[in-house]
């Protein structure tokens, strides 16, 4: 899970915002940040792949470990039908482009790869979290508007307003972890609002859903920096803000530190 060097900053446009969305697992290797949602806050270490420290307001110190989990496990068996030895060195470099992306010509992603699945960075509270670092479910069935390029703590993000359509896809959807809680994400576990054999239960009586989302990318990350419910909503803690402060540097000192208070 490497990116190419040097990251990309490519121009904005429809197609270019849910590429990024797509992109953020080849765009960073290590990420510290700051994160605020609900009235509370924490600052976060990560590297790539399956470490990460949280340090909550009240200093409580929090170690997330996760391997990669593939969705998909698989043995390579090689056979020769004229007996010549196989090359297992070219079969295992052939598999392992097969994990690679497609890349778009200004670097983004155009498609990810499809086996053996993707990998996710450890989880702090909720799916949400893992979402907003590798927002690739912003990059199909989203309305996008109001497409514009802004500069949120000092650096360059992409901003639009999103709004869910049928067969939005969350990590989590259902009223738990989705990014962009609505009926269309109300409805995925389920099949979404446009599958033919569609049999859900009803949204709860009382529910009001944003109108849409504000939501920032930043750019040479991809992780979502910013989502903002805009409109009357029954639920008003479904925002959160992020202000990156390292890409890809050594983060050694804080994630090799043996456990305990500093």
């Amino acid at each position: 899970m490497c990116h190419r060097d040097p990251v990309t900053t490519p121009d904005l446009s429809v197609d270019a915002f849910r590429a990024l969305a797509r992109s953020s697992p080849w765009r960073w290797r290590t990420l510290h940040f700051r994160h605020r949602s609900g009235g509370s806050g924490v600052e976060a270490w990560i590297r790539r792949p399956g470490e990460m420290l949280v340090v909550t307001d009240e200093g409580r110190r929090e170690r997330h470990t996760g391997e990669p989990t593939p969705a998909y496990s698989s043995v390579l068996v090689a056979a020769s039908d004229t007996g010549e030895p196989i090359d297992l060195a070219r079969l295992q470099a052939e598999l392992t482009a097969a994990q690679a992306p497609t890349y778009r010509p200004d670097g983004l992603v155009a498609e990810r790869p499809g086996w053996p699945g993707d990998h996710e960075d450890p989880m702090y509270r909720d799916y949400q979290w893992v979402a907003m670092l590798d927002p690739h479910e912003l990059a199909h069935s989203v309305e996008m508007t109001r497409l514009r390029e802004d500069t949120l703590h000092g650096r360059r993000v992409w901003r639009a307003d999103l709004r869910a359509l049928p067969g939005y896809d969350p990590r989590c959807g259902s009223n738990c972890c989705e990014l962009l809680w609505s009926e269309a994400s109300w409805y995925a576990d389920f099949g979404g609002l446009d599958d033919p054999d569609f049999d859900a239960p009803p949204v709860p009586a009382g529910t009001v859903f944003p109108d849409h989302y504000d939501v920032a990318l930043d750019v040479q990350t991809g992780v979502v920096v910013l989502l903002r419910p805009v409109g009357e909503t029954s639920s008003d803690d479904r925002g959160f803000e992020n202000e990156i402060l390292e890409v890809d540097a050594d983060l050694d000192a804080y994630l090799d530190e043996e456990p305990g208070p500093r």
